[in-house]
């Protein structure tokens, strides 16, 4: 009586760990991920717009 107890806990167990393993996965692959801009790639941004409005300044 009580090993077949400990197997329908262990199942369920198992069960409720499956998904939420699967809840977790399917949440990671809804993530949008985005990857920051380099270093190098800032700065000439940067560069770029004190340019431009340094032009639009002496108009």
């Amino acid at each position: 009586m009580v090993i077949t107890i400990m197997v329908i806990v262990v199942v369920i167990m198992t069960i409720v760990i499956a998904a939420a393993f699967g809840l977790a996965v399917s949440k990671g692959y809804n993530v949008k991920h985005t990857v920051d801009p380099l270093p190098e790639q800032m700065h000439n941004e940067l560069t770029e717009k004190e340019v431009t409005h340094e032009r639009t300044e002496s108009k």
